[in-house]
């Protein structure tokens, strides 16, 4: 890795990884991979088979001991930062961007380097990195319309995984409901979906298929849960899955992060979203206000029992399907 030119910056969360995933598979079309670095930690290893080239270098550092990480990203980037004096950076969220940044950040001041440093926010309100960030970088790219942007501030769209778009879809004669919401935040919402089947009749209870999101170390306990209401045939358990169309469901319960939010309003709005509210500035809260005030989508639960084609189908006109690709345009230039 002497020669480094663009360094790209994501973990911690899907939310964070994807667009970065997006913009480093783009980036290569226009420069050498070979020339790219990828920063993330235990949890981007579950995403770096998305990167299509193999020529991109790779630094994966756990996380979970916060200083053990700014030592190794100190030790690592050191030589980098030396050998490179003009190298373009970009972080996409999560604590393990602010370190990096940081340091590049110094090596301008301290050995006259020309690093340009950016970041990328999806939600509606900075995180805590990202608002830390924001004080040493060249711009910041926005993923929501504001009428006052700051200075930095440069409005992109929200990001956005392309799908095949359809109007209609063959559905067959069952309900398909989905429940998402991530690894470890989907509890809370299958106790809610729990509580909500048992108020369904059992006829049309009996015509709806379950595609339900848990961690893999609770799925006994569920799965004893739902077959006390329902037959557990019509429950399909998992973990993770990166590839779910939601054009397919009938309905959606979901959590609030920018990703999700955006992706299923662009092809749905049978959705309710329940916003995690662990996070300490509680950004999927603000996020989903965003979508409601608009009436956007489902203020209430509800499970339909009949298919409506025609309704399935939402336009969310806040989507940029290019909006990896304006980044790349400033990044770049």
């Amino acid at each position: 890795m002497k020669k480094i030119k663009f360094i790209v910056v994501a973990g911690s969360s899907g939310g964070h990884i994807f667009p970065a995933l997006k913009y480093l598979n783009n980036l290569t079309n226009i420069k050498k991979p070979n020339e790219i670095l990828f920063i993330t930690n235990e949890v981007g290893v579950n995403y770096l088979s998305k990167i299509k080239s193999n020529e991109i270098n790779k630094l994966i550092i756990n996380s979970k001991n916060k200083l053990f990480f700014i030592y190794k990203i100190f030790l690592n980037l050191m030589f980098i930062l030396l050998m490179n004096r003009k190298i373009t950076l970009i972080g996409f969220g999560g604590f393990i961007t602010t370190p990096v940044l940081l340091f590049s950040k110094l090596f301008n001041f301290f050995f006259l380097s020309s690093n340009k440093i950016y970041i990328h926010e999806q939600n509606f309100i900075y995180g805590l990195a990202n608002r830390i960030n924001y004080m040493i970088v060249k711009n910041s790219f926005i993923s929501f319309p504001k009428t006052n942007m700051r200075s930095k501030e440069i409005f992109v769209g929200n990001f956005f995984l392309e799908k095949k778009k359809l109007i209609q879809k063959v559905h067959d004669e069952t309900f398909n409901v989905l429940l998402i919401g991530g690894s470890s935040g989907s509890l809370d919402l299958n106790n809610i979906m729990l509580k909500e089947i048992k108020m369904l009749n059992r006829d049309h209870l009996a015509k709806i298929k379950f595609f339900i999101q848990l961690p893999e170390s609770h799925f006994e306990i569920y799965k004893k849960k739902y077959s006390d209401i329902v037959d557990i045939n019509q429950c399909n358990f998992f973990s993770f899955r990166d590839n779910l169309d939601p054009q397919e469901y009938d309905f959606i319960l979901s959590r609030s992060g920018s990703g999700s939010i955006n992706e299923i309003l662009y092809y749905s709005n049978n959705v309710h979203f329940i916003p995690h509210l662990i996070s300490r500035d509680k950004h999927q809260k603000y996020n989903l206000n965003y979508f409601l005030s608009r009436k956007m989508t489902l203020k209430k639960i509800f499970i339909p029992n009949k298919k409506n084609f025609v309704s399935q189908y939402y336009f969310n006109s806040f989507i940029n399907p290019h909006s990896i690709e304006k980044i790349i345009c400033y990044t770049t230039r």
